[in-house]
């Protein structure tokens, strides 16, 4: 079972600023990353889950380079990634054209062909609408109570095993 998890990192694990993606604006050091409330529960979850599969869907990824991301995250989130929706594997020496994360994601669902997925995102436009009914769209309520959130992505998880 082909089971993947499309994680959205800026406002759903860590609280970062939004960069501009040309290489005038990147800098050559990691992103300055305050952990969310959320950090511990996601990698609560996907810890537990031995058939999940993780893909990154953030611009960190293009920004400051898909390994140096993975060294941001917690080991069992780390361990579990095996791509990003956005390229991203050293530095970029050249400006890459902007295109929406939804559409980056659409076409990684497209390439992959997962059986099951689920999409945690902070940002209602990285999801594909076709995709809205696999979603959780986080916000400050999430932070607020993330027992609830944990019982919700829970419920995703867990209703993509028994499908």
């Amino acid at each position: 079972m082909d089971s993947i998890l499309y994680l959205g990192v800026e406002g759903v694990l860590f609280r970062v600023h939004a960069h501009s993606h040309t290489v005038e604006c990147r800098a050559h050091v990691p992103p300055s990353t305050e952990p969310l409330p959320l950090l511990e529960p996601v990698s609560a979850i996907v810890a537990h889950e031995t058939k999940l599969k993780i893909v990154l869907n953030s611009w960190l990824v293009f920004d400051y380079g898909f390994r140096r991301l993975l060294r941001l995250l917690p080991a069992g989130i780390a361990q579990k990634t095996i791509g990003a929706t956005i390229a991203g594997n050293r530095l970029h020496s050249r400006p890459m054209a902007y295109r929406a994360r939804a559409e980056l994601l659409r076409e990684d669902v497209e390439r992959r062909k997962p059986t099951q997925i689920t999409i945690v995102d902070a940002s209602r436009s990285a999801i594909p609408t076709e995709l809205l009914h696999r979603s959780i769209c986080v916000n400050e309520s999430d932070f607020l109570c993330p027992a609830e959130f944990s019982a919700i992505l829970r419920r995703f998880v867990d209703s993509e095993n028994q499908d």
